[in-house]
């Protein structure tokens, strides 16, 4: 059992389950450092599809760690509803369902990049499920960030839902996601307006939740 008091302790479990699901996967840096332009071929090419294999050993640490602190139960080969239809082919599908009532479920959806089945993420929240990220956003070599930038995406998706401060606000074509108090992401809304419906969601479809953790 892993004892978790705060969202630091489970992100240490999480760093310690990654060292067993990503041991044969190797990490590696920015391509472009200095914001250095691509060559223009790497816009079609994905020369290395499988390593971003380690996008789901990241995920998979999460769950292990989850499941170890007994803050959910895990369900592999998942059947899930989604609130939109994924524009990926899915291969596998794993679900954490938190113990704790109030708290959302969390969906990892696994999908192809090229001729590897399980290179990409779709990150999945509550039920239905209402897809809030894709990892990476583009496996292509030029869009390539290096891994610890889209691991850390990764986990702040992660972690906005475990602690509770994820929030996903829906009103007709406009949307609003925010994983932690320090940003959100926006579609067909105006930058002005956010922290004002952030603070009356009045008319917005909304999904939230509670800490997975016990206060």
């Amino acid at each position: 059992m892993v004892v978790v008091v705060t969202t630091a302790d489970l992100l240490g479990a999480v760093q310690r389950s990654f060292a067993v699901t990503a041991r044969e996967l190797s990490p590696w840096p920015d391509p472009h450092p200095n914001l250095a332009a691509p060559a223009d071929d790497e816009y079609s090419r994905v020369s290395d599809p499988a390593k971003w294999r380690i996008v789901r050993a990241r995920a998979d640490a999460w769950f292990t760690a989850l499941e170890d602190a007994h803050l959910a139960q895990v369900e592999h080969a998942a059947s899930v509803r989604w609130t939109t239809t994924l524009g990926t082919e899915v291969t596998s599908t794993d679900r954490a369902l938190p113990h704790r009532r109030g708290a959302l479920p969390l969906v990892v959806a696994h999908s192809r990049i090229t001729d590897v089945d399980d290179a990409l993420v779709t990150l999945g929240v509550g039920d239905p499920a209402v897809c809030v990220g894709l990892l990476p956003g583009c496996a292509c070599d030029a869009c390539d960030p290096g891994s610890q930038h889209v691991l850390d995406e990764l986990d702040e998706m992660v972690a906005g839902v475990v602690s509770g401060t994820f929030r996903h606000l829906v009103r007709k074509d406009s949307t609003i996601t925010q994983f932690g108090p320090g940003g959100w992401t926006g579609s067909n809304v105006g930058r002005h307006d956010v922290d004002a419906l952030l603070a009356d969601p009045t008319g917005w479809r909304q999904t939230s939740g509670v800490s997975w953790i016990d206060d």
